[in-house]
């Protein structure tokens, strides 16, 4: 079923059509329909006429929402994917701001700072203590109706970050989502039998799992969110590297990390480890401090209570 009209999109490839979400079965197919052409092309016949056509393919989708949206910002974790995505953005000649969001001592808020200085981006941020990330995290509650911790922890992180960025007059914002799912980036691509059908499964599964909860948030701020590594031709191009040139010697992404690398990225941003947002950010540590505080065995536990407070 499709969920209520709202004031903003979530531009999510073909997610979205008319400002609603499409039906869960509808983006299946639709990602099928892409399987289908990829499998056609079949794979690049060599790594470095992958990079090209992936890199092509990358700036064009940067290029087209860029200019069709005069007004954004870039959330920033210093990771490679969004700060690939601020590279590109300035290499266009771009003005725009950068967002990053944090509880104290937060590695994606350090790793965004030394991204902006040495890439020489405007870069707002924000450090959140314990009481305001408790809010936060209820205020995900609440929002979501779940329980489930990394749920919650990922909401959470973006509601700040957004929270962040309208505070600041910005409602469109980049992000890297589907970045993880084209290019393996996960633990489960690593001990998967066959890489590429895991990535078709990731992209799948991103209705249930990303876009549910990033439809919600985005809503709450009347936000629009591009995510260029959802364009069709992005997804296609990935898909046609062979898996090995995703994952080398336990080296998730390779094959992206070279590519912004060779575009200029420092070698330390695009080469960073992958940490889940909810990591990066902070607020899974917050919200597991806020669980022992509150005498709770486990977050799931807290989490669940603070819901059925909402519900009375």
């Amino acid at each position: 079923m499709f969920l209520k009209p709202l004031p903003c999109i979530m531009l999510l490839a073909a997610a979205i059509k008319g400002g609603k979400l499409v039906p869960q079965q509808q983006w299946k197919r639709y990602i099928s329909s892409l399987e289908k052409e990829s499998d056609k092309l079949g794979f690049f016949k060599s790594s470095a006429a992958a990079r090209k056509q992936i890199y092509s393919a990358f700036a064009a989708s940067i290029k087209s929402r860029a200019e069709k949206n005069k007004k954004f910002g870039v959330l920033l974790s210093g990771g490679v994917d969004s700060s690939f995505i601020a590279l590109m953005l300035k290499k266009l000649g771009h003005k725009f701001s950068c967002f990053s969001v944090g509880i104290s001592g937060s590695k994606d808020l350090a790793a965004a700072k030394v991204a902006a200085k040495k890439l020489r981006l405007k870069l707002i941020s924000k450090e959140y203590a314990m009481y305001a990330a408790e809010k936060t995290i209820k205020e995900a509650v609440r929002l979501l109706k779940t329980a489930d911790p990394v749920t919650i922890g990922i909401a959470a992180t973006e509601i700040a970050a957004l929270r962040l960025a309208a505070v600041n007059k910005i409602r469109v914002v980049f992000t890297g989502l589907g970045s993880e799912e084209i290019f393996a980036g996960y633990q489960r691509h690593v001990i998967a039998k066959d890489i590429n059908a895991e990535c078709w499964a990731g992209l799948k599964g991103m209705w249930q799992r990303d876009f549910l909860r990033d439809f919600a948030v985005a809503a709450k701020f009347k936000a629009t969110a591009l995510a260029p590594f959802l364009d069709k031709n992005v997804i296609v191009a990935a898909m046609r590297a062979k898996p090995e040139w995703k994952i080398s010697n336990g080296e998730k992404k390779l094959i992206l990390r070279e590519i912004a690398a060779a575009a200029g990225l420092p070698k330390d941003i695009a080469f960073r480890p992958k940490m889940a947002a909810q990591y990066g950010s902070g607020f899974d540590k917050a919200l597991g401090k806020l669980a022992r505080a509150a005498g709770f065995g486990n977050k799931r536990e807290y989490l669940h209570r603070l819901l059925q407070s909402f519900k009375r």
